[in-house]
């Protein structure tokens, strides 16, 4: 896990790097400004050290954007297959929150990119050729996933209260820490990793600067204001917030205080490029010294946002092991709904070590699903005939495999797990299905035994037009 955070961080700082200096034609000191403010945010560090990284994919957010508008201008092939790497990379780690903000911050700068373009109507076919061949690509992800959410129906759980002015401080500049010792903001039902990003003091300190912004970057502010706007949620009827959740894919956002991401996106774009008007303004031997008051500048932001970004980390990593009290007297894992931990990544351990599985939860665009967990009403076990939810006990286990004993007709053998295609059953007239998302296997007749295993082979070969909806018929 640890790993493919550093991996993501490196790749994305060398294409954030790359895309700001070739869209926006800085220096590479100002290009440096510019990823380092934007990816030491607090926006990144409080989840990696809560565990929870399916945010961390934000970091490419500039990169594709950036690439994109430079499309809208330019024919350039290897720009274009980065543009295709980043947002597969999005897609497939479920990236939700910067796919959303990035098809909005996009969709609103390719506006502006068109408007101030000397040949508008190249540059309009430039955006629609870009869009269309990008989407087709993706689409050999996208179709799949399409397909298999819709058959099943979707569920969020959206914020229900809108933030207060004053939290704006506290998300940004306020005592950022680790997110198990953080308060929650307002009346908030989503509480720690979600809503911190500290951006450093230097940077609240840097804010006046965005009066010497130039003319040509004035949309952008007024999108800052915009995005800023959107955090606060649904506060009103024309309120932002509510009039993009008329969109499908904006319906029922969970967490509005995440789209801090595009605003330190925003604001940092805004402000190095305030800092490249300055340096431009002196003369060349002054220039070194300028430079050298934005490496000592630099220094102290990273050291400073460090420090917020990982305040409690010695006192969180000293701790005990919290104390688990659920016993798991069967042979394969039981669900529970979590299990004591200091953040998302320390449940893993102890979970393993005493045969549980913590609940299954699918998540993208779309569609949300979990499986029930022993602490809910809904629990039937993890093997379960349905419709007479009668429990049933698995003859022999292994992570992949399951086989069963004798089994009764007309009903559905249901797994507690997530359906997958990749799944294959040792008789030739019987085929897995999804039932509500669930793993399932249809009784047509009365078998002496089924064996259900993975099959990674299946997997990659299954074609993703077909219905693997349950249609069994019950008597």
């Amino acid at each position: 896990m640890k790993f493919s955070f550093l991996f993501y961080f490196g790749l994305s700082g060398i294409l954030n790097f790359h895309a700001f200096q070739i869209y926006n034609k800085t220096n590479w000191l100002i290009s440096i400004l510019f990823v380092c403010l934007f990816q030491f945010s607090g926006y990144f560090f409080q989840k990696f050290y809560a565990g929870h990284l399916n945010q961390t994919q934000g970091l490419f957010l500039p990169a594709l954007i950036f690439y994109f508008l430079y499309l809208i201008q330019n024919k350039n092939y290897l720009i274009f297959a980065f543009t295709t790497l980043i947002t597969y990379i999005l897609l497939s780690e479920g990236a939700i929150y910067t796919l959303t903000q990035g098809a909005f911050l996009i969709f609103l700068l390719s506006g502006r990119e068109i408007f101030i373009s000397e040949r508008k109507k190249e540059s309009f076919v430039r955006f629609i050729l870009t869009s269309f061949f990008l989407l087709l690509v993706l689409s050999i992800k996208w179709v799949p996933m399409f397909l298999f959410v819709h058959h099943v129906g979707r569920y969020f759980v959206p914020d229900q209260f809108p933030l207060n002015l004053s939290d704006l401080y506290s998300i940004f500049f306020g005592s950022s820490q680790h997110p198990l010792l953080s308060q929650s903001l307002s009346k908030m039902q989503y509480r720690f990793w979600e809503y911190g990003n500290y951006l450093g003091q230097l940077l609240l300190y840097c804010l006046p600067l965005l009066v010497f912004t130039k003319r040509k970057l004035w949309f952008v502010l007024l999108l800052l204001v915009v995005t800023i706007w959107i955090m606060f949620g649904k506060g009103n009827w024309f309120s932002p917030a509510t009039i993009l959740e008329q969109f499908p894919i904006y319906s029922w956002e969970r967490v509005y205080p995440r789209w801090s991401l595009s605003v330190a996106f925003l604001f940092v774009w805004c402000l190095a490029l305030v800092v490249q008007t300055f340096y431009d303004q002196f003369r060349e031997p002054y220039k070194v010294h300028f430079s050298a008051f934005l490496f000592l500048s630099l220094t102290y932001h990273t050291l400073d946002v460090r420090r917020m970004n990982t305040k409690y980390l010695p006192e969180i990593f000293v701790l005990n092991p919290p104390i688990l009290n659920i016993q798991n007297k069967e042979t394969f894992p039981i669900t529970v709904n979590s299990v004591p931990n200091y953040g998302s990544d320390s449940q893993m351990l102890p979970a393993l070590r005493n045969n549980l599985s913590t609940k299954d939860i699918y998540e993208n665009l779309t569609f949300y699903h979990h499986n029930q967990s022993i602490q809910n009403k809904e629990y039937h076990g993890e093997f379960y005939l349905y419709p007479s939810y009668q429990k049933i006990q698995p003859i022999d286990w292994e992570p992949d495999t399951y086989t069963f004993g004798p089994l009764s007709k007309n009903q559905l053998l249901i797994f507690n797990q997530k359906f997958h295609p990749g799944f294959v059953i040792n008789l030739s007239n019987v085929k897995p299905c999804s039932w509500n998302g669930y793993l399932a296997v249809p009784l047509d007749k009365d078998y002496q035994s089924i064996k259900l295993r993975y099959s990674l082979w299946k997997s990659t070969m299954t074609n993703p037009k077909v219905d693997w909806k349950c249609e069994m018929k019950f008597r």
